[in-house]
């Protein structure tokens, strides 16, 4: 169990932890990139679901809130098959609607850029009455987006121009910041492709063309077609 004083400083903080979860995500990663990557993804969503309910601080998410579903989502190409693999195990005619808004909510945001997407609310395709139909394969920034104070999601969810920011709770920021690291030095240890991309347009392509999973294992970029992304020596400049 990782045990660690908080400085206050959320870059020393999460590096901190990063370091301390080395152990864990390797035990978790065993395996990345033979065969298929959902017992990876859900060891390492497993361990990071059980430290962030370590948190002793309060939020305002529960049940049926959505305002954060409708946000641009950068993830991992290995996070991306493992909802791929999520929406396979659905039934038919569930996994039917949810292919068809992947590949429409796609298709539209392709020619948004990614400052307009940003600024446009667009429903998560996986969102189906309210509720997320791939939950226990949501990504990492998916269940480490969190706020303490539902009013500001609302405001920002109603005027997207708003620039006010959710109150966070700092131990799950730390935990966020620290396992959505941890993740791709993993990827990138494996061998694979540790390459960030919108969710949507690397979804489509992941559900449409078997070539991106090879190009993934073999650790060339899984979504070459895909423009909104950032690779990993980008993540390392910016800090």
């Amino acid at each position: 169990m990782v045990r660690m004083k908080y400085s206050g400083d959320l870059s020393r903080d999460a590096s901190s932890l990063l370091n301390e979860l080395e152990p864990t995500v390797r035990v978790a990663f065993n395996g990345l990139g033979r065969g298929p990557v959902t017992p990876q993804v859900v060891r390492f969503f497993r361990a990071f679901d059980e430290m962030t309910a370590l948190s002793p601080g309060a939020t305002s998410c529960q049940a049926g809130c959505t305002y954060c579903c409708h946000y641009h989502v950068m993830v991992s190409a290995t996070e991306v098959f493992g909802v791929a693999e999520a929406i396979g195990k659905l039934p038919p005619a569930t996994r039917a609607v949810i292919a068809a808004r992947v590949h429409e909510t796609a298709a539209r945001t392709k020619s948004m850029g990614r400052e307009v997407y940003i600024r446009t609310n667009v429903e998560c395709a996986m969102l189906l009455d309210g509720k997320c139909s791939v939950y226990a394969a949501r990504p990492i920034a998916c269940r480490g987006h969190h706020s303490a104070d539902v009013a500001v999601c609302k405001e920002t969810h109603d005027n997207v121009h708003s620039n006010a920011l959710a109150p966070k709770d700092y131990q799950r920021e730390v935990t966020f910041r620290a396992f959505d690291n941890a993740q791709l030095g993993a990827n990138y240890q494996a061998g694979v492709d540790a390459t960030k991309y919108e969710l949507h347009a690397a979804l489509a392509t992941a559900m449409s063309n078997p070539t991106a999973f090879k190009r993934w294992k073999a650790g060339k970029s899984a979504f070459p077609d895909v423009a909104d992304k950032v690779t990993l020596a980008e993540m390392m400049q910016s800090g």
